[in-house]
């Protein structure tokens, strides 16, 4: 029992370690969470709403296991190599495959012009809606970038 805890342990400070150190897998989350928060305006089905997550699931899972790959490289060499270049840029690029059929996922799911219309006016006509969500948005933005903004350190992305 103790090894299945110690497991979870680890796994919850791999995600730990994804959220602190890879900006991209922020930027997923919080894309993630705005699509969660917005699907709420529409009646989604089951089989639908099942979709949306595996697809935020599959982009955050190859986002993590990009910053892995990465590590491990990192840790092999800090000189120049083209093999751990070409792994690196086809880590990246599975990444922006997923988050591509994401987009086109989300556009199929949410394009319906009478619903985002009724999401307007909901934030319009209430103006302390259309505060709050300016207020995320601008959370959102520091929580991506919060190492660029609060420390001077190199990114590495």
């Amino acid at each position: 029992m103790k090894k299945l805890i110690y497991g979870f342990k680890n796994a919850f400070v791999g995600i730990i370690f994804c959220i602190k150190t890879c900006r991209n897998f922020r930027i997923h989350m919080v894309f993630a969470a705005y699509v969660l928060y917005f699907s709420r305006f529409y009646e989604l089905d089951t089989a639908t709403f099942a979709v949306l997550i595996l697809t935020i699931s599959l982009v955050l899972t190859l986002e993590a296991l990009n910053c892995a790959l990465e590590q491990v490289c990192n840790a092999l060499t800090t000189k120049y190599n083209i093999m751990i270049k070409h792994a690196k840029d086809a880590a990246a690029g599975a990444v922006l495959i997923a988050a591509i059929f994401a987009a086109v996922i989300g556009v199929c799911v949410f394009y319906d012009p009478p619903t985002v219309i009724g999401i307007y006016n909901y934030f319009i006509l209430v103006p302390i809606r259309a505060a709050v969500l300016i207020i995320t948005l601008a959370l959102s933005i520091i929580f991506i970038f919060y190492k660029d903004i609060f420390k001077s350190g190199k990114q590495r992305d």
